[in-house]
């Protein structure tokens, strides 16, 4: 593959990083803002936990459809047409118009960040190398989302601290990412080449079809992989509770805690994406890297919630938080290269994808809300220990998945082949 091929391949991904790196930023930013989220809505814990609830519940639905609408639309209207709805989502949302418009806005932000925008993405990228090249092409993704992700909350921070009040603030922060997203989107429009309806191996693409999810749902291997992500996923939506735990446990000014989580965010996930990858593909599986990932995990968790909460000691388990996300993120950057692991063909990595997001993204449904509940009921100091003693367990049977998966791919050396297969023969 020539140069210049490769560097086409990686312009393109770098476009469809710059609206990813923006598009989340809205469902999911109680992770930065989650005081500052509290004042200006005036919802309680459990109500905002609800807002993320609705956001996951709509994602469920929305997933597999989501594939087959990556098959049957090109994936630069996706891409553009997603980003450019979240951000009009987002500035209805900076008018904060009442705790059910809320609700619905959210709702809205699933609809243009999943069901419109993440399988083309993820489509996209998968088609882009071979099944060897998926660690390196995806960890380039996710590297470069983070690193946009990071500079974009710099400068939401700068923004925030701009105003007088939290609550100002707060909705200065929302115009800023909404402005953001939108014009990535445009930037998106204007330079992306539409690539053609060919996958890297040389087969020809082939629309998702209802027979196809059914198709991929019969192999336990993808199930294993969405339980790798959905063990992952609630360590990293617990660990968004992090940056509250600082002003609440750690007393901790919002501004310097936004700071923190920021700088813990540009360490971990960005350092993470790109250097896991890498190493995934060095050690030759991806699943294997992986459950090392979540020996790191269950260590610094554990680490977490040892640490006192003392001033003299924030910055200690500031350290401990940040290794936990390298090991949590790590993970995250290799969630859909787990297809080219258990040798999925490049015709059913929409139908995969999506399949694996089905199952993985479920804590989105119930994570935040139960965590909610559970410190509006129980209070701070209990509330953060159960997300700390969640994210340990959850660790621990990621990593036993891993096992499985490891031992099932060992057991079956002809996966790919049998899935390839016509459904007659």
């Amino acid at each position: 593959m020539s140069g210049e091929k490769k560097g086409s391949r990686y312009f393109t991904i770098l476009l469809i990083a710059l609206v990813g790196g923006f598009i989340t930023k809205l469902p999911y930013i109680m992770g930065s803002y989650y005081t500052a989220l509290e004042l200006a809505t005036g919802a309680t814990r459990t109500q905002l936990g609800l807002l993320s609830s609705i956001y996951g519940i709509v994602n469920f639905i929305v997933y597999l459809p989501g594939g087959y609408l990556a098959d049957k639309v090109s994936a630069k209207k996706l891409v553009v047409i997603g980003g450019l709805g979240t951000g009009l989502f987002g500035l209805w949302y900076a008018a904060m118009p009442g705790f059910i418009w809320l609700l619905v806005i959210h709702m809205g932000f699933a609809i243009t960040s999943v069901f419109i925008f993440w399988a083309a993405m993820v489509k996209a990228v998968n088609n882009l190398g071979t099944n060897e090249e998926q660690g390196k092409m995806f960890g380039f993704l996710e590297g470069s989302r983070y690193a946009i992700g990071v500079v974009a909350m710099y400068g939401s921070i700068f923004v925030f601290s701009r105003f007088a009040d939290e609550v100002a603030g707060f909705k200065g922060v929302i115009v800023y990412y909404s402005i953001a997203v939108i014009v990535a989107s445009i930037l998106t429009f204007i330079f992306y080449k539409e690539p053609k309806k060919e996958t890297a191996g040389g087969q020809k693409a082939e629309v998702i079809s209802v027979k196809l999810f059914i198709e991929v749902l019969k192999y336990p291997h993808i199930w294993i992989c969405g339980l790798i992500v959905f063990f992952n996923y609630i360590p990293i939506s617990l660990g968004n509770y992090i940056n509250a735990y600082f002003v609440n446990g750690y007393g901790v000014d919002p501004s310097k805690a936004a700071l923190l989580a920021t700088t813990s965010g540009a360490l971990a996930t960005v350092v993470s994406a790109y250097l896991g990858g890498w190493i995934a593909d060095k050690i030759g599986s991806r699943v294997r890297f992986m459950s090392f990932a979540f020996i790191g995990m269950i260590i610094f968790a554990t680490a977490m919630i040892l640490t006192p909460t003392s001033k003299t000691l924030l910055y200690v388990f500031y350290a401990f938080s940040i290794l936990f996300s390298f090991s949590a993120f790590c993970i995250k950057a290799l969630y859909f290269s787990t297809i080219g692991d258990v040798k999925m063909p490049p015709h059913l990595a929409g139908s995969s994808s999506s399949v694996i997001s089905l199952i993985g993204y479920m804590p989105d449904m119930f994570i935040y809300l139960v965590a909610g509940i559970v410190m509006d009921k129980m209070g701070n100091a209990f509330g953060y220990k159960f997300n700390f003693i969640t994210m340990i367990v959850s660790s621990a049977i990621g990593f036993i998945c891993c096992l499985v998966l490891i031992r099932m791919i060992k057991n079956s050396k002809s996966f790919g082949e049998k899935i390839a297969a016509p459904a007659e023969a």
